[in-house]
Parts: structure tokens; sequence; C-alpha cells
């Protein structure tokens, strides 16, 4: 049975730098698992314990551009 109190987690991708969150849930029982990344298909984070993550989601930031202010990027 899970406990009632779930925290939400920041991850970044070894790979591309791609950033996710996900939520954290604990649990009685052991579980395993591994969430890859949608940008590069690397590993994010791989679990073992007595928690789970479920949730993923992509954080939304600006990508870097170099050479010019923001307040000088169109979105």
């Amino acid at each position: 049975m899970a406990n009632s109190i779930w925290t939400i987690e920041e991850f970044t991708c070894a790979g591309c730098g791609m950033n996710y969150t996900a939520t954290r849930e604990e649990h009685s029982e052991a579980h395993t698992g591994s969430f890859k990344c949608s940008i590069c298909s690397g590993v994010v984070h791989a679990w073992s314990g007595k928690h789970h993550f479920f949730g993923w989601q992509a954080v939304k930031t600006r990508p870097p551009v170099f050479g010019r202010r923001w307040a000088d990027v169109e979105w």
C-alpha cells in the first residue's frame, strides 16, 4: 500500500542536459524501474527500493541563445 506523501523531484539527463520532474511515492514493498530521456534515449534515473517514480514531465525552459539577449528573442 502506498503512503499518501508524495514529493516532486528534478532530474537532468547526463546525455543531453534535458531537465525532467517526477513524483516520488513511498511504498511498503520494493519497486525497481527506470526512465529514459525522450530526446537522446539515455537513462535519466533508475531506482530500486521502497519507492516509485511516476508522472515524468519535461521541464519547459528556454534554450540557450548564444550572442543574443533574452529581451531580443522572439517567442
